[in-house]
């Protein structure tokens, strides 16, 4: 074998004999474990062979390599070699044969890779993440997930097109590649969602990263035909073990922290943050009126409340409102009856054209001196002073 190149997990192995390729093997083995003997199996068989028994079955096969030289008295390249051991000394090959590596090769591509961006797919990603967890378990290191989001990327589409859009993609991956480190597992999570896997790398470190891809990002000036345009991405990080051993709740955890992002501007990075709210929210979607309160020429209008809770609500509308402004909302709960709100505005959203997300907290001392002012206009009335 002249050259010897092969992709072993995130490694890409290349050697000019098959003695220097096993030598890089054993090397990439002591510092990510018996994982890469698993990868080998897989890459150069086509096989799956349990990670106990990868670490034995690698070296058996080199002995059984060697025997065969000697016995043949020529050389036996690793793939042959591999093929023989497999077959006559194990029950995992049992019916082999022939293909061409480039044909094999462009279908692992395939299986692996979006063929949009050239990153990982999500396939690939969920597999790899569950390993690479479990290994910063054992050897007790650190572990860092990075979502990340474009910014009003339906704007993008809807502007220039969606070939545009692909580009944006394209080359918004290829920064992503470009900036982030050889060890670290990029793909593309679906839509204008990427991931990145950061092992070894503790949540400060993760974040000066992502910053740097999100900086490099907002500086790029993206090109498409005669099109250019600038975009900005945000990002939400959750760590192992500092917020969880779970590898579901950890992604979950990195999404939450990406809407932290895009809840407090977009193009920003935000760490995982626990749950600080003092009541329980509750989902509802029911039609609400919403009016600004100390303007007597306010005009009311309708929107749809998403959540609510004692402390305050969450809805939608058509119409931007100042924060801080005093609101006061009317949400109907069916049967002729409605609840009545009066609070500040300390969050706004723009998600889509003339679409907003406005978050009120409750104010229990306007709310008490509005009851009080209906309860006065009931007496006066009826006559009472």
């Amino acid at each position: 074998m002249n050259q010897t190149e092969s992709t072993v997990y995130k490694y890409k192995v290349e050697a000019s004999s098959d003695e220097e390729f096993i030598a890089k093997i054993d090397d990439y083995s002591k510092a990510s474990g018996p994982e890469v003997y698993t990868a080998v199996f897989k890459i150069l068989a086509g096989i799956d062979i349990p990670e106990k028994k990868g670490s034995r079955f690698w070296r058996e096969s080199l002995e059984h390599r060697l025997k065969l030289m000697k016995l043949l008295g020529r050389y036996v390249d690793i793939t042959t070699a591999l093929s023989d051991f497999l077959q006559t000394s194990t029950e995992h090959l049992s019916h082999p044969r022939l293909i061409e590596t480039t044909y094999y090769e462009n279908v692992v591509r395939d299986t692996i890779y979006d063929q949009l961006t050239g990153l990982f797919n999500r396939t690939y990603f969920d597999e790899t993440f569950t390993q690479q967890l479990s290994l910063a378990k054992r050897y007790n290191t650190d572990l860092t997930v990075l979502f990340l989001d474009i910014d009003n990327f339906k704007e993008v589409n809807d502007t220039y097109g969606h070939l545009a859009g692909d580009e944006v993609l394209k080359q918004t991956a290829g920064i992503i590649n470009l900036e982030k480190r050889d060890s670290d597992i990029a793909a593309r999570f679906g839509g204008e969602e990427f991931i990145l896997l950061m092992s070894h790398t503790d949540s400060i470190n993760a974040f000066i990263l992502a910053e740097r891809i999100r900086k490099e990002i907002e500086l790029h000036l993206f090109s498409h035909k005669s099109d250019t345009l600038r975009i900005t991405i945000s990002g939400g990080l959750a760590s192992y073990p500092l917020n969880s051993d779970n590898p579901t709740q950890l992604l979950s955890m990195a999404d939450s922290a990406l809407y932290l992002s895009k809840g407090a501007g977009k193009n920003r990075i935000s760490h995982f943050k626990k749950e600080k709210r003092r009541y329980l929210r509750v989902k509802i979607s029911q039609p609400i009126l919403v009016k600004e309160l100390d303007f007597k020429d306010s005009i009311p209008f309708s929107g749809k409340s998403k959540d609510i809770c004692v402390g305050g609500i969450l809805f939608e509308n058509k119409h931007p409102l100042p924060i801080g402004a005093l609101i006061k909302v009317k949400v109907e709960t069916g049967h002729n009856s409605s609840v009545l709100l009066i609070g500040k505005v300390v969050r706004i959203e723009k998600f889509s054209e003339n679409r907003y997300d406005i978050g009120m907290t409750t104010s229990f001392n306007e709310m008490a001196k509005a009851a009080n002012h209906e309860i006065s206009a009931i007496l006066h009335s009826n006559g009472s002073p």
